[in-house]
């Protein structure tokens, strides 16, 4: 052991000391290395080929029977249009208001039909009034109508037959009781009625080498409490047919009026008038490039004037600048008015029974302008005029039927100048608006002024739909000051050269809103306030209209 352990610290010695050394072992014990057993590796490229063995399917053969039956394929359906609303036969509208104004509308039509149509329509609207200058003067009305309509559908053409009639109802309230305070107010009421129908027969030809056309007969018979009679009839043709590029028109309108009235100073006795007028007018309407023409000439025949035959020119030139945007434009044109007693009393219902009746000659009128479009939703007019009437009609105040609450007809010439300005916006389907203001100039022959003939006139109407659930409808309307005439004694009038006195009547504004509710596509309710401005002025001298008025009622369809 003592060897041993000096064997193996000299090894250890040497190993710290140097890697050469020389040693000498004493003893009988054999020592031997053995040999170190290892594997020897060497990196080699090996190349693999894997081979994909073929599949074969093999199928069983088994035949099936398929029997084939064609079948109908229903054709698809495409909504090229929107669909068409539901239309109800029916609709009532009703209302009540202050001064016991009343309203009540009732339409009736048939549902769709391809053989024609046909409806009823009846309009009533009445009031106790409250305007007159004393509370003892009956000053209430009340207006009805009744209109019957009927089409059919031919194959080529379409008949129209209608029926109306009206009954209207006012009172002469129009004096002074403190000037005339024995007046009577026994005879001051005044009842309208017309009856009145129409027979129509219209073409469509589709075939621009064929002529359309449009012809009608119409009838009225119109009557009031003093034995005021009146019958007219009315011949209306229209014809108009391509030829190349120029549009060809042809209008004729034949009037025959009969008027039996009795006389206001003569007691029981009647007087007849008879009129008759007849208008052909031919002309052309052509377009080259952007110049668009329409030329032509109306001649009438006017059976009571002092000059039978009237010749006038009718002619517009207009050219399109930009697509549309501006269109310059400018014409000439003349035309006769035929008055009756219907047509009068209509404008004025105040109108003694045995009044005088001429045709209206509008002479000549001279116009000019430029409209077009300021953006996708706005659309405007501006125009310029210029118009001679002969035997222009007015209105006075008559002191030989009553306190002067009755008007008489006076005609003289009259010159306008006009300037005119109109807009149009359609911002959506909710908001539309309209605004349009005048200025005028005149110029008369015979008389001082031309009566209740305004120098301003300004209208503004306007219409907001919420998502078709609330509705606000907004009319706004101004004129400017006038002037009328009077021959009875007036506290506020001035005294002409030929002892007729001369009245200021103020200008005035006057605003009316309308809301409407609909609670559904049946029922609303609604509200409708006049003269919102309480603005106390009279259209005809001595009428004062109402001031401040509200409605409310509701609609229903059915």
């Amino acid at each position: 052991m003592v060897l041993l352990f000096a064997i193996m610290t000299g090894r250890l010695y040497a190993q710290e000391d140097t890697l050469q050394m020389d040693v000498t072992f004493t003893g009988t014990q054999e020592l031997f290395l053995k040999n170190a057993a290892k594997i020897s590796s060497w990196p080699q490229v090996k190349t693999s080929v894997v081979e994909i063995p073929s599949i074969r399917y093999t199928l069983i053969p088994n035949k099936q029977q398929v029997d084939i039956e064609p079948a109908l394929i229903e054709p698809a359906k495409i909504n090229v249009e929107e669909r068409i609303q539901r239309l109800y036969r029916g609709y009532v509208k009703g209302g009540y208001g202050v001064y016991n104004t009343a309203l009540l509308d009732v339409f009736y039509t048939d549902e769709r039909n391809r053989n024609g149509t046909w409806g009823v329509h009846y309009n009533h609207l009445s009031s106790s009034g409250g305007v007159a200058l004393e509370d003892s003067i009956p000053d209430e009305f009340s207006n009805n109508n009744i209109r019957l309509w009927g089409r059919r559908f031919l194959k080529k053409h379409s008949l129209e037959g209608t029926f109306e009639w009206d009954r209207d109802v006012v009172h002469y309230y129009g004096f002074d009781p403190q000037l005339y305070f024995d007046a009577t107010t026994d005879d001051i009421r005044q009842r309208f009625n017309a009856v009145s129908g129409e027979v129509e027969l219209t073409s469509y030809y589709r075939d621009s080498s064929k002529v359309n056309y449009t012809g009608g007969v119409a009838f009225r018979n119109f009557r009031d409490l003093n034995e005021g009679i009146e019958n007219n009839v009315q011949i209306d043709a229209h014809a108009r047919k391509h030829v190349g590029s120029e549009l060809y028109h042809l209008d004729v309108t034949a009037n025959y009026n009969d008027f039996t009235y009795l006389l206001t100073n003569a007691k029981d006795v009647q007087d007849n008038y008879s009129n008759f007028l007849l208008q052909v007018a031919p002309t052309v309407e052509t377009r080259v490039g952007n110049l668009s023409v329409n030329v032509g000439a109306g001649i009438w025949i006017d059976a009571r004037g002092t000059r039978p035959f009237h010749f006038y020119p009718l002619a517009e030139a207009s050219y399109s600048i930009l697509d549309d945007l501006f269109i310059p434009y400018a014409g000439v044109r003349g035309q006769m008015q035929l008055n009756t007693y219907h047509s009068v009393a209509q404008n004025n219902p105040f109108i003694v029974s045995d009044i005088e009746l001429r045709n209206t000659n509008q002479r000549l009128q001279f116009y000019g302008g430029i409209r077009g479009t300021l953006s996708s939703t706005t659309s405007f007019n501006a125009q310029v005029s210029q118009t001679s009437y002969e035997d222009f009609l007015y209105f006075v105040n008559d002191s030989a039927t009553g306190p002067g609450n009755r008007f008489i007809a006076l005609y003289d010439g009259l010159n306008v100048f006009n300037l005119r300005g109109e807009v149009s916006i359609h911002a959506n389907e909710s908001l539309n608006m309209f605004i349009r203001g005048d200025y005028f100039l005149y110029g008369t022959d015979v008389e001082e002024h031309p009566w209740y003939q305004p120098t301003t006139r300004l209208t503004l109407t306007t219409s907001y739909d919420l998502q078709d659930r609330l509705v606000v409808n907004l009319d706004i309307f101004t004129e400017g000051q006038r002037k009328a005439k009077s021959l009875v004694q007036m506290r506020d009038g001035e005294t002409a050269a030929d002892g007729s006195y001369t009245v200021d009547l103020r200008g005035y504004a006057d605003a009316n809103l309308g809301v409407e509710y609909r609670y559904t596509k049946r029922l609303s309710g609604w509200v409708r306030l006049n003269n919102l401005l309480a603005s106390r002025y009279q259209r005809w001298n001595l009428y004062n209209i109402q001031r401040f008025t509200a409605m409310m009622g509701a609609t229903y369809a059915f």
